[in-house]
């Protein structure tokens, strides 16, 4: 039947289990195509911020596609797209984890009939991913009208497990609700301009190649200078202990022994602390760039992952195997908190990989960064152990 909107409705164009695409027009007989949510899935509410969440992530994500009216608050949701942005239906649709399917022949429309909403839908067989279920506002979406947005960024999540007896990033219980910002471009850049400065500080030093001294898998001591450790590793844990105060002591804890060189923004000599961050440490780590921050309250870290958010469902393709995020417990802490892992692009057109933990008891992360191809020759499971050994 034909869904409700200011169109005119012509055929239908493709379908899902929660709903279909339309062929319309409006009101200057520009073509469009709008994704409307349809039957149980219209009338849970779970669903409809879903469906109104990966809209607006599509909207802003670089490569994403632009809608030019939805509205979110009607029986049956619906978002409008311009036929220039081919296959945004499809990929709006299979974001929420469902298998579209193009109609091989067009429905020609019956006349109009306004369908009601579902007050009570029966037990779905299916879910929305709980990356979609968000429900904070954001800004700078594009709409043509009046028309209520409800917006809201992922927290996405993978439903794969791993064998590995470390807790995995790959084992979601479900995620909280974060909010998404618009990154700031200079964001990527600046990471890497960062790490050039710093490198500049500890080059020459023994610990920057400390990294490579611990390929094993196993845990560190993660809460004291351990007797069993040697000489050097209990020099470094000793020196790093006095620079990891406060919250940044928990993030720092797995590392303490293994990393050296690491630099405090704000001292002489170090690159100077960003106005969203409250504390920031530098360490490189073999061919890997180590950076553990704090943030002023939870606007800035919800802000900070977001970013990373984004670039994990913009740039798979720059760096293949690149998983969902997700929620799940450190590898060596056990603590509950976000991973995320992403990529992007250099100014000097090289890949970079990374992997953001954030823990859910302080306002802390820790993110990895790396050359995707010489530094882990592209093997994400690399990162991933580096990630299970120190969070």
């Amino acid at each position: 039947m034909q869904p409700e909107g200011p169109y005119r409705f012509t055929e239908t164009l493709g379908e899902c289990q929660v709903g279909r695409a339309w062929a319309a027009l409006d009101g200057q007989d520009r073509p469009l195509t709008v994704a409307v949510l349809e039957g149980a899935a219209a009338g849970d509410q779970r669903w409809r911020e879903a469906f109104s969440n990966a809209a607006n992530v599509l909207a802003q994500t670089p490569g994403g596609h632009r809608y030019v009216n939805a509205d979110f608050t009607a029986a049956q949701p619906w978002v409008a797209y311009l036929s220039e942005e081919e296959g945004a239906a499809a990929r709006l649709f299979q974001s929420l984890g469902m298998d579209y399917q193009r109609t091989p022949t067009a429905e020609m429309l019956p006349p109009p009939v306004v369908a009601a909403p579902v007050s009570a839908p029966p037990q779905l067989p299916w879910a929305p991913q709980p990356w979609a279920m968000a429900s904070q506002p954001i800004s700078g979406v594009p709409v043509s009208s009046g028309a209520p947005v409800s917006p809201g960024v992922p927290a996405m999540p993978v439903a794969a497990p791993t064998t590995s007896a470390a807790p995995d990033p790959l084992d979601s219980s479900g995620g909280r609700r974060i909010a998404p910002v618009q990154p700031e471009p200079k964001r990527r850049d600046w990471i890497w301009a960062v790490g050039a400065l710093v490198l500049s500080l500890v080059a020459g030093t023994a610990g920057f190649f400390v990294g490579n001294g611990n390929a094993t898998g196993r845990a560190e001591p993660s809460t004291s200078a351990s007797p069993s450790l040697a000489p050097y590793e209990a020099t470094q844990f000793s020196i790093n202990k006095d620079k990891f105060t406060g919250d940044l002591a928990k993030l720092g804890e797995p590392w303490l022994s293994r990393i050296g060189g690491c630099v405090v923004y704000n001292e002489a000599g170090a690159p100077k602390l960003p106005a969203d961050e409250q504390q920031h440490l530098f360490c490189p780590y073999g061919g890997a760039w180590l950076h553990f921050v704090l943030y002023p309250a939870t606007k800035q870290k919800d802000k900070a992952r977001a970013y990373r958010q984004q670039l994990n469902l913009a740039n798979g393709s720059l760096a293949p195997g690149l998983r969902e995020a997700t929620r799940t417990t450190g590898g060596v802490t056990g603590t509950p908190g976000t991973y995320v892992e992403y990529a992007f692009e250099g100014k000097d057109g090289r890949a970079r990989c990374g992997v953001w933990w954030d823990r859910e008891d302080i306002q802390g992360a820790f993110y990895v960064e790396t050359l995707c191809q010489d530094g882990i020759a592209g093997n994400w499971d690399a990162l991933r152990d580096l990630w299970r050994r120190g969070s």
